[in-house]
């Protein structure tokens, strides 16, 4: 099974358009590019930009020939993005998460839209836990330290306490997150972290304080199999 992951796009944000970047246009490229490789499905992993550009996006994938589904990230409120869309996966939950079973894997996709994963989430993630399956978890901010600036500068609150339950999984977990606008891959006994580069601009990875890297925008092919997961970064340069 092949997934695009997409992350970061920040449309119709002041401090994109102020670098000369249109999300929407490097949005438009990365869909085309996705449809031309046949891939049938594309997860979302957070900040989509400003709610003005939320119908927009919304539509944008339902004109598509493929799959797709969204997370939150910290540009996003609940609220606000549930006036356009609201899947029925979250049942009537006040935040944006839930589970899907899969043969060889258990997909879990967390809200992390305040900054932080509440108690209420995290009692839920701790009992979809109870799984022999591998797990794919999929969520905005990262969970394992990375060490880089953007993260030091803006963590997720209770990313230690997500880490305890994954660190208990007995089998394999695949961490795909963004919020970084870097590529990025660490590794912690059974789990890996993979970091998604922003579809819109990236961040230096080191820096006094988090900088604007202006070097391209990008998207993450997965080629997931039940033994192993492959993973290549599709880049863009900034003039296309």
């Amino acid at each position: 099974m092949k997934i695009a992951l997409i992350t970061d796009l920040h449309a119709e944000e002041n401090w994109v358009s102020e670098q000369n970047v249109s999300s929407w246009d490097n949005w438009k490229i990365i869909l085309d590019d996705i449809e031309s490789k046949g891939i049938e499905e594309v997860i979302f992993l957070g900040d989509i930009g400003a709610p003005a550009a939320h119908q927009k996006f919304f539509n944008s994938l339902e004109e598509r020939p493929f799959n797709y589904k969204v997370i939150l990230g910290n540009h996003e409120d609940f609220e606000e993005v549930i006036k356009t869309k609201k899947p029925a996966a979250i049942q009537d939950r006040k935040a944006w998460y839930w589970s899907k079973e899969g043969e060889a894997y258990k997909s879990i996709f967390l809200d992390t839209s305040t900054d932080a994963i509440c108690a209420t989430q995290l009692d839920w993630l701790e009992a979809e836990l109870q799984t022999d399956k591998s797990i794919l978890l999929f969520v905005h901010h990262p969970i394992l330290p990375t060490h880089t600036t953007p993260h030091l500068e803006f963590p997720l609150e209770g990313d230690q306490a997500i880490h305890k339950l994954l660190k208990k999984h007995p089998k394999p977990v695949h961490i795909f997150c963004g919020h970084l606008h870097l590529d990025d891959e660490c590794v912690d006994g059974h789990i890996v972290q993979t970091v998604t580069p922003s579809a819109s601009i990236q961040i230096k990875r080191h820096s006094e304080k988090a900088e604007v890297e202006n070097i391209g925008f990008a998207y993450r092919l997965l080629d997931i199999q039940p033994d192993q997961i492959d993973a290549e970064v599709i880049w863009f340069d900034k003039s296309e």
